[in-house]
């Protein structure tokens, strides 16, 4: 039933290293070594060393699915396939952003679980990443490079969409392919998550609408629990799990140990170095030593697996296995651990250095599901440049060779008989009501969706009964969440499940009433009050969270209650420590707009940035993320190089960066470019970074990193931190020979050779009168110079320095061109002339001030001779 593979030269991205500001790993020493040839599925299937008595079969692969990346099935158990097709087609990337890739639906039409038929149901598209079904032929996708969604709708049933809508404006976004959003899931509260981005969205009337939260991060993949709380991971950032605390719209809650000693330690077989962060990832034995590339993740609970339900499973793609986590929620919170830590084993591994897996999902036959790429490149272009450590490994085994295969396997056992596919799709909507209380949860939540998209209130009698009946509390969860998506619910039901011998139901009322108390229901609010003392410390933790979320008037008391009936614990700590921090930072943003509005827009924009993308390696705080003991990037607290030279912080991020940073190598490896998300989104984070975490600057602008990469835009490799300070942030030396001349008298006590001797004190430079407006300085270089920095050094001259002036750049002396114009001077200022070239400064005093003549201590130049 397979094929051999398609000779199509195809390809993808998806999961690998997240890197950023660090070091390129040259530890690597090239050897030639044996390539490492593709195996067939079945050749494959034979390295899998399972555990528990579980096994694998094969139930798709090449040519059937190539270049797999994301699935998604459907109400009837069809799943559809997105392919990015031009990722990654040689090592050099070439052809990425070719719209030639697609979306498969693959069918089992004999009914013997194999997926033998497929149509391609959407093709030219931009590297998709993301797919949620909606009901019969409906599917809302987004591509890469773009923020936003499509619906592709099959109107005649062929299979195939005839039908593009764009359901949701949102704008383009740049980025490496890494660094772009993914997920799309349909949240058990009837909103749709995505990482990298703090929105989410709903599917309304034929339209997405758009909310923004506190908090949305991760990378590529999310997963979510039986009461929605979602699970983020990063791949670069080494983080397997977080913000499982709680559900992520009420911002980022964690808990101290959540994970388990040694739950980011990895145990594979395969032994190929291929990570990029080089050998600080590698055990002795070449083994990958910590996740690098994790994602894809999902939580079993399909029902048929009674020791793996609730399970967390997380694809390595890099490490070639699969992470089955224990989740254990005790006392208000949960802690991840891994299942054979002791044994220093993975669930899944393999000694075939092309198996790729990147999604995992529980299945509507309640198996679990692994979807694997099956090719040799992992990383994206980024990470594969010519002197890096990936390039050499990819060199010497032939990983760029594998290309264009895909395979998708079903995680089984002896003795578990799997459930025949659904057909929910051919039932009428009244019909759907009895999945609600299905054993596996893809059932009861896609059974949820479709009637919440049906819009049918004639439903609403059947789940109201099924919303009171105490004997099924999971279906009592659905059942409310769908009667809050039919915009039905009883209020006087929520109050009785109030008092529900089921927490988790409790729990489920107190969030789905939140909408009454944002509407002014107190009398729903002082019911809370009462919850916040439940015996059971989840019901009183879900009533804070709702307490602070819908902005409750008794929102303290209700903390204090909660604390009272459960003192010091931990989840309630956490709790209330994001909840300080949430309105911490809210009043420090309402602040800052109170102030320069410009600069705090920048601010704003810059950090949801942030914490969208570059907190993975740096971290939250700014202090930069761990990965075992060491660093994946350096932080960015009190750092001069932040708020020091722009010409330098410009360029680094603009093209990336490699080797060294002040002696120290991460575990990153680089930092690669993050210009393809356009300038303002450079410049708002670079603001973001130079205006918090102890450092204060001045704002970036989108046209001085335009001006920076116009500059600079020949250059194609990454710099080095030797480099840059050599191009950008070294003084320039020899002053004797610069020849500088004013147009105005000069002290004859204080002579213009004080302006550049390299001393600050007396004597100083000065001009005989008054400082007139339009008297000017001007520096002769000897030569052509990269001028990024203008130091004008007046301390302690207070009553006499150019409080307005302008600077202008000229290569010939005759053909002037502004670049500074400063209105707002001090004593000491370092303008910023981000690496202009000039030979000629010219300095011009634009304010008349009589009886005060001009002074100034030094005048320094900072950059490089051509």
């Amino acid at each position: 039933m397979f094929f051999k593979s398609s000779k199509t030269l195809v390809a993808l991205i998806v999961t690998s290293s997240f890197i950023c500001l660090g070091v390129s790993a040259k530890d690597y020493d090239p050897k030639l070594h044996e390539t490492i040839l593709p195996m067939s599925p079945e050749e494959s299937l034979k390295t899998m060393v399972i555990q528990d008595g579980y096994s694998m079969e094969i139930v798709a692969a090449e040519p059937l699915i190539e270049e797999p990346v994301t699935m998604a099935f459907d109400g009837n158990g069809r799943i559809y396939v997105a392919e990015m097709l031009t990722y990654m087609l040689d090592v050099d990337g070439s052809g990425t952003f070719n719209s030639i890739s697609q979306i498969k639906r693959l069918e089992d039409k004999d009914g013997d679980g194999l997926f033998e038929s497929f149509t391609v149901f959407a093709d030219k598209l931009l590297l998709p990443r993301m797919i949620l079904t909606l009901d019969d032929g409906r599917i809302i996708v987004r591509e890469t490079n773009t923020l936003d969604l499509l619906l592709l709708t099959d109107t005649n049933g062929d299979g195939v969409a005839d039908l593009r809508e764009t359901i949701y404006q949102g704008g383009k976004r740049g980025g490496n392919l890494e660094h772009q959003p993914s997920g799309l899931i349909y949240g058990l509260d009837n909103w749709l998550y995505v990482t990298y981005t703090n929105k989410r969205y709903k599917f309304v009337d034929g339209k997405v609408i758009a909310q923004e939260i506190p908090y949305g991060g991760g990378q590529w993949g999310l997963a979510q629990d039986r009461l929605g709380r979602l699970y983020y991971s990063t791949a670069g950032g080494q983080n397997p799990a977080f913000t499982f605390q709680a559900p992520s719209v009420y911002s980022q809650v964690t808990v101290e140990g959540e994970q388990a000693k040694g739950f980011r330690e990895v145990f594979p077989l395969d032994k190929t170095p291929d990570v990029q962060g080089g050998l600080k990832m590698l055990r002795p034995d070449n083994t990958l030593n910590h996740f690098t590339g994790g994602g894809g993740q999902s939580v079993y609970m399909g029902g048929a697996f009674d020791d793996m339900q609730g399970d967390y499973i997380i694809a390595e793609p890099v490490g070639n296995l699969i992470r089955r986590s224990k989740v254990t929620r005790e006392d208000g919170y949960t802690v991840l651990s891994n299942k054979y830590q002791s044994q220093r084993k993975e669930f899944i591994a393999s000694t075939d250095a092309n198996f790729r897996p990147v999604w995992t999902a529980t299945a509507p036959d309640c198996s679990l599901m692994i979807l694997d790429m099956y090719r040799g490149i992992i990383q994206e272009g980024n990470w594969t440049q010519e002197g890096s450590y990936l390039r050499g490994v990819i060199d010497n085994y032939g990983f760029d060779k594998v290309i264009g295969r895909g395979r998708l396997y079903r995680v089984k056992k002896d003795g578990v008989t799997l459930s025949k596919l659904p057909e929910m799709l051919t039932k009428k909507p009244e019909q759907l009501v009895q999945y609600l209380n299905h054993k596996n949860h893809w059932w009861r939540l896609e059974a949820q969706k479709l009637m919440v998209l049906s819009g049918d209130k004639k439903l609403v009698p059947a789940l109201k009964k099924v919303a009171q009946n105490n004997n099924k509390p999971l279906a009592q969860i659905h059942a409310l969440w769908t009667l809050e998506g039919l915009d039905a619910l009883d209020n006087s039901i929520l109050i009785d499940l109030f008092n529900s011998k089921n927490s988790d139901v409790r729990v489920t009322a107190i969030r789905i009433s939140e909408a009454l108390v944002s509407a002014g229901d107190n009398n729903i609010a002082n019911k809370w009050l009462t919850l916040a003392s439940d015996k059971d410390v989840e019901v009183a933790q879900q009533a804070i969270l709702s307490a602070y979320y819908a902005n409750s008037s008794n929102h303290t008391a209700i903390l204090s209650a909660a604390k009272q009936a459960h003192p010091n614990k931990k989840g309630i700590i956490a709790i209330e420590q994001s909840m300080a921090k949430l309105i911490a930072h809210n009043e420090k943003r309402r602040k800052l707009a109170e102030g320069d509005k410009k600069l705090a827009a920048a601010v704003i924009a810059g950090e949801k940035a942030y914490k969208g993308f570059c907190y993975t390696c740096h971290g939250d705080d700014g202090k930069g993320a761990h990965a075992g003991n060491d660093l994946i990037a350096p932080s960015f607290h009190n750092n001069p190089r932040i708020i020091g030279n722009t010409a330098s912080l410009i360029n680094l991020v603009t093209h990336g960066l490699q080797g060294e940073i002040d002696g120290v190598t991460y575990t990153g490896d680089m930092m690669p470019s993050i210009s393809s998300n356009g300038s303002e989104y450079v410049a708002n984070v670079l603001t973001y970074i130079r205006n918090e975490f102890g450092n204060t600057g001045s704002i970036i602008t989108p046209e001085d990193v335009t001006a920076v990469i116009n500059m600079n835009n020949a250059r194609t490799g990454m710099w080095t931190q030797t480099e840059l300070d050599e191009n950008f942030a070294n003084e320039l030396t020899a002053k004797p020979q610069w020849k500088v001349s004013t147009n105005f008298d000069i002290h004859p006590k204080f002579t213009i050779e004080n302006l550049t001797d390299n001393k600050f004190e007396r004597p100083f430079f000065s001009s005989k009168g008054n400082r007139d407006k339009g008297q000017s300085i001007t520096i002769e270089l000897p030569k052509l110079a990269i001028i990024s920095e203008v130091v004008i050094d007046s301390t302690l001259l207070t009553a006499f320095y150019s409080r307005h002036y302008t600077i202008e750049f000229s290569e010939d002396g005759i053909n002037w061109k502004t670049v500074i114009t400063n209105r707002t001077a001090g004593e000491l200022n370092r303008e910023q002339t981000l690496g202009r070239k000039g030979k000629f400064i010219r300095i011009t005093n634009q304010v008349t001030a009589k009886r005060k003549p001009w002074r100034i201590h030094e005048i320094s130049l900072f950059g490089s001779y051509l």
